[in-house]
C-alpha cells in the first residue's frame, strides 16, 4: 500500500473561505465585534484583509486553533503511527488489530533495500504472516495472534488536529532530524492543508526554525 493522505473534513460553516475563521478570531481578540458582527467578517470582509491577517497570524498563534482538519492516513507503518500519536493535542482513530485481520502489506525502508536485505526482509515478513494465519485458523484471537506481526505492517488512521498544532507538528517532523517516513507523512498533510490555507508555507517559515518548505 502506498502512503496516502487525504483531507476529508475541516471546520465547517456556511461561509466559503475557511481562513475567515482566523480573521474572526483576530477581530474578537481586538474587540472589533462591537463595530461589526461575526457574519460581516465571515462573509463580507475584504479579501485582501483576509490574506493580511492570516499572513500575520504567527504573531498571535492562538487564533489558528479555531481551524480544525481531519486527515485520512493510509499506508504508514506501525513504526510511524507510534511516533505520530505522541502528538497529544490531536485526536486519532486507528485501524484495530484486535478485531480485524492484519493486512498483508508492509513498509520496507530504502536503506534496507540498498543494503541488500530486501529478500531476507520479505522472507521474514512472509514467515510472520504464515504463523499468524496458522494461529488464527487454530482459534487464537486476532488480539493475541498479532503479537507475531512486525511493526513494518501498514495501518490506517483518522487524525483530527487544529492548525496551530499542525504547524507545531510540522516544525518538529519536517526537520532533517525527523524519521523519514513520518517526515513524508507530514509533508503530505501540509500539502493537503495548503489547498484551504495557501498562506501555510509562509506561516511555517515564520514559526519553524529548521525546516524548508
Amino acid at each position: 500500500m502506498v502512503l496516502r493522505v487525504k483531507l476529508i473534513a475541516w471546520t465547517g460553516g456556511d461561509f466559503k473561505d475557511l481562513r475567515r475563521l482566523i480573521v474572526l478570531a483576530v477581530k474578537t481578540s481586538a474587540g472589533k465585534l462591537g463595530l461589526k458582527n461575526a457574519d460581516y467578517y465571515l462573509r463580507e470582509y475584504k479579501e485582501e484583509g483576509v490574506e493580511k491577517h492570516v499572513m500575520e497570524s504567527h504573531k498571535y498563534p492562538s487564533v489558528l486553533e479555531h481551524v480544525v482538519f481531519t486527515f485520512l492516513v493510509e499506508g504508514i507503518s506501525r513504526v510511524t503511527s507510534h511516533q505520530l500519536v505522541r502528538h497529544r493535542i490531536a485526536s486519532y482513530t486507528q485501524e484495530s488489530q484486535r478485531y480485524s485481520a492484519v493486512e498483508r502489506d508492509y513498509v520496507i525502508p530504502d536503506t534496507v533495500i540498498k543494503a541488500g536485505f530486501e529478500e531476507e526482509f520479505r522472507k521474514l515478513m512472509d514467515e510472520a504472516y504464515r504463523l499468524y494465519d496458522k494461529m488464527v485458523n487454530a482459534g487464537v484471537p486476532y488480539e493475541d495472534a498479532r503479537y507475531i506481526i512486525p511493526q513494518a505492517v501498514t495501518t490506517r488512521l483518522l487524525m483530527t488536529v487544529n492548525l496551530r498544532e499542525l504547524i507545531h507538528i510540522a516544525c518538529l517532523r519536517l526537520s532533517p532530524h525527523a524519521q523519514w517516513e513520518l517526515r513524508e507523512l507530514v509533508k503530505l498533510m501540509i500539502d493537503e492543508a495548503k489547498s484551504l490555507i495557501p498562506e501555510l508555507p509562509h506561516l511555517l517559515q515564520e514559526m519553524c526554525e529548521e525546516i524548508q518548505v
